[in-house]
């Protein structure tokens, strides 16, 4: 794995929060950016840890995927709950792989906290207050522009920013004139430079950073969860009895990860069975093909989305009935056979359990209805049984972890609701702007 690879993760994540909230246009790639140049010359930290808190500074709101969280993280109130904080922790510990840096993203708008369960040495105390402050500028002088940026740090006594911290940046933007080239958009190239020159991923971390970034929009509700896995799993196990070569494998897997990318502007109000029926209803009649399109374009990810064009055709061609190109890419139809047999498992969890035979007689009529070679489809029947109860089996465990996820994220959710009940009453602070 090189760096262009590493490119492509960043940019996917950059252009996914623009399609989230005009607002959040390279929000993450800014903190990044700044973070990049205010370390640049410092011997504080080293060159890994330097690379390691330049994905922290993208990743660090991760757990922003909801309109209101996104609405209140664009403000300068001391005491909001910062609910996408404690999402991105989870996130961040659970898929990442950095998950020894996750209390930097809880903490990374709370940084004196002390009233989380969760401890935090001073060495990450202080990359949280790094990000933290990386944050604030490019949310007054970048996104808001409500300030200048003398003036923003006189609004700051040192309880906020540290001195240390502050000169760093200072003399940074002196030197490399980072607002400037934010502001410019010259920063999307030194990023795209930087990362070539220092990140050379392994394809565990990649998988991990993808999991991490995909599951913070499919971890809203169960079902969504539920099926970002199935599908995963699906993949692997059709491409392994299908004896895939490694690099098809690998096609298919970041294809499964990336196929509902553009589901980020669907509502994901999910409760029951029946909403996700009406979900899956939404996401075929909405734009979001349209949607991973421009952000897989754009990060200049062309492979995985015409994979994802055109099992998304296959598919469309089973609904319809009509006949399929017979030019298919045998990954696309392993990919359009993981998307739809997952949408069966997700909606009735045992239906594969005791009816995988009616599953398979279901996907050879519309191999017949749309004049499909149904070989692959054959070459499956002998062992879906097992690839029925492998898939179950790995999603289980990620049903098991988001159930777990979601009741330490309503735990600490619940402390700093209280603390910030309790602030207001005996302590009330104004909001700086």
């Amino acid at each position: 794995m090189n760096g262009a690879q590493l490119n492509s993760i960043v940019d996917v994540i950059c252009y996914s929060f623009q399609h989230l909230n005009p607002h959040l246009i390279g929000h993450g790639g800014r903190v990044a950016y700044i973070l990049m140049n205010m370390l640049r010359d410092t011997n504080y930290y080293t060159q890994q840890e330097k690379e390691d808190i330049f994905m922290l500074g993208l990743f660090h709101d991760i757990g922003a995927y909801k309109k209101e969280e996104v609405d209140s993280m664009l403000t300068f109130d001391l005491n909001d709950s910062m609910e996408h904080s404690v999402s991105g922790y989870l996130l961040f510990r659970t898929f990442s792989p950095l998950p020894e840096y996750a209390d930097v993203i809880l903490y990374h708008h709370q940084c004196n906290a002390q009233y989380y369960p969760v401890p935090i040495n001073n060495y990450h105390r202080d990359i949280a207050k790094l990000i933290y402050l990386a944050d604030r500028i490019d949310v007054a002088c970048i996104l808001n522009k409500t300030e200048s940026l003398e003036s923003f740090f006189q609004n700051y006594d040192e309880s906020i920013f540290t001195p240390f911290m502050v000169d760093w940046f200072l003399d940074a933007n002196a030197k490399y004139h980072i607002l400037d080239h934010i502001q410019s958009t010259e920063y999307r190239k030194e990023i795209a430079d930087y990362s070539r020159r220092h990140f050379s991923l392994s394809r565990a971390q990649i998988h991990n950073y993808l999991m991490t970034f995909i599951f913070s929009v499919n971890f809203r509700n169960e079902y969504a969860a539920l099926h970002t896995s199935h599908a995963l799993y699906l993949s692997e196990n059709i491409a392994d009895t299908l004896h895939l070569s490694p690099a098809d494998c690998k096609t298919v897997q970041v294809a499964m990860l990336l196929h509902n990318i553009g589901k980020i502007t669907v509502p994901s109000h999910l409760t029951a069975t029946d909403d996700y029926n009406q979900y899956l209803m939404e996401l075929y009649k909405s734009p979001t093909l349209d949607v991973a399109k421009d952000i897989l374009a754009d990060a200049d990810e062309q492979q995985s989305f015409q994979i994802i064009e055109e099992a998304f055709a296959l598919i469309k061609c089973w609904y319809s009935s009509t006949a399929a190109d017979s030019a298919l890419a045998p990954v696309a139809e392993a990919v359009a056979l993981s998307y739809v047999m997952s949408d069966s498992l997700t909606y009735d969890l045992e239906v594969s359990l005791k009816n995988y035979p009616q599953l398979i007689t279901y996907l050879k009529g519309k191999y017949y209805n749309c004049k499909m070679d149904d070989s692959m489809l054959m070459t499956l029947e002998r062992d879906f049984e097992q690839i029925i109860a492998n898939t179950q089996a790995s999603s289980k465990s990620i049903l098991h972890t988001y159930n777990q996820m979601m009741d330490e994220h309503s735990y600490l959710n619940t402390i700093i609701l209280h603390y910030n009940h309790y602030n207001n009453k005996y302590h009330p602070s104004p909001a700086i702007f």
